[in-house]
């Protein structure tokens, strides 16, 4: 199913920190070139001019969940989707995320501290991650140095792979 992913209270300019984790974690996936059969160039997303969105592509049965997850990383969402359902709370584990490449800051287009919060509340939103502190995507002082994050242990792997592909790295406490 492809998405539509618009301006609401960020930029559509700023969607690939929110969809680098939500690819990560296998909520969306990427758009396949039919003339690259090996899918060694995906395209994470396609910019479509006439509704000044990006489209992006998940199974129908991740539709809800991307949809949620755009929509509390701070975009508008207006393809029609089935409901994302709360998985619950089982074995929750916490992990402190960090920059992977502070020192380089082309990682990070919107910079460090926004790309962790943008990535946290996108699989917050989409049920990858689990509520912290006072029903909060993450906790943290400095999300320029780091933030933490909680989720069911079953899910480290793909949040961890999530926070991976945004330039961050994760690790339980």
């Amino acid at each position: 199913m492809i998405i539509l992913v618009k301006q609401r209270v960020e930029p559509v300019r700023n969607v690939p920190d929110a969809l680098a984790a939500l690819i990560g974690s296998g909520v969306v996936s990427t758009f396949k070139d039919p003339d690259d059969p090996e899918n060694t160039h995906p395209d994470p997303f396609r910019i479509s001019v006439s509704t000044q969105g990006i489209e992006v592509i998940c199974d129908d049965n991740k539709a809800g969940f991307a949809k949620a997850g755009f929509n509390e990383a701070g975009f508008q969402v207006p393809t029609a989707t089935g409901a994302a359902h709360d998985p619950g709370e089982s074995d929750p584990v916490t992990l402190t995320v960090t920059p992977a490449q502070a020192d380089d800051v082309k990682y990070y287009p919107v910079g460090i501290g926004p790309g962790a919060i943008m990535a946290a509340k996108a699989l917050h939103g989409a049920f990858v991650t689990r509520s912290i502190g006072d029903d909060q995507a993450f906790i943290g002082d400095n999300p320029e140095t780091s933030i933490q994050v909680r989720c069911n242990r079953a899910n480290m792997p793909a949040v961890q792979n999530s926070f991976r592909l945004a330039f961050f790295n994760s690790v339980q406490v």
